[in-house]
């Protein structure tokens, strides 16, 4: 079998004939009978994809304006607020400085991006994780919000593209297993919390992920925004009132 590691990535033409994409009116359709009207994005999120990320076809919207948009043409009379926030946000720094802001805005449905932050910290801590989350998510469900989804990383051990040596290839293999745990400990604490998990991870399975990642560190191409919108967006969708 021919080595196709580095031939150029792939892609449909564009997002609307990506199956991994959320169709035209899809959207709508899918968020029709969902009860929130008062939507809150917390954590690491980017205003929108950088020039450099954009993969022809695939429009340079960041995955939360992708969702919060989806909700909004569903129903017209929804709020939504991204709280301030910058790259790298970890859940400690989250609770300290997002979720009062939330608790302010009195939604009723709450976006958590989390985990980048934590894989890359020098000290991988999954107890913290598992504390720092469950304060957020108690502290939003004691309020007024009636549900959170919980949105973990794409696999970040891809994110630099094919290892290119044996000592790096030996760098993605202990990212992907930290990485492992941690989604592993991210769902035991959203299940507890009768939260809703949406693992990216295993959303990229079957993906080049050269067309998931921008050419910055950590960074996702506009095909890797359009992927997790569309995740987040069904997951929603699935959700019973």
């Amino acid at each position: 079998m021919a080595d196709d590691t580095h031939a150029p990535p792939r892609t449909p033409p564009s997002e609307d004939d990506d199956p991994r994409c959320l169709r035209p009116g899809e959207a709508v359709a899918a968020l029709a009978h969902v009860p929130w009207r008062r939507v809150v994005i917390l954590g690491e999120h980017e205003s929108r994809p950088a020039r450099a990320a954009v993969v022809p076809g695939y429009r340079a919207v960041s995955w939360s304006d992708r969702v919060s948009g989806a909700l909004r043409a569903a129903h017209p009379d929804l709020a939504c607020r991204a709280a301030r926030g910058r790259k790298d946000l970890s859940l400690f720094e989250m609770r300290s400085r997002q979720v009062l802001d939330a608790l302010v805005f009195r939604g009723d449905l709450a976006l958590i991006s989390c985990g980048g932050p934590e894989l890359r910290q020098t000290t991988f801590d999954l107890d913290s994780v598992e504390i720092e989350l469950s304060r957020v998510l108690d502290s939003l469900r004691s309020a007024t919000y009636r549900h959170a989804v919980v949105i973990s990383p794409f696999d970040r051990s891809t994110a630099a593209g094919p290892p290119a040596d044996p000592a790096s290839a030996a760098r993605a293999d202990a990212v992907r297993e930290r990485q492992r745990r941690l989604v592993q400990r991210i769902a035991l604490v959203t299940l507890h919390h009768a939260a809703q998990h949406v693992d990216l991870m295993r959303h990229q399975r079957g993906l080049d992920p050269r067309t998931l990642w921008a050419p910055g560190p950590g960074r996702l191409s506009s095909r890797g925004h359009a992927v997790a919108a569309a995740a987040v967006v069904r997951a929603l969708a699935r959700r019973q009132p």
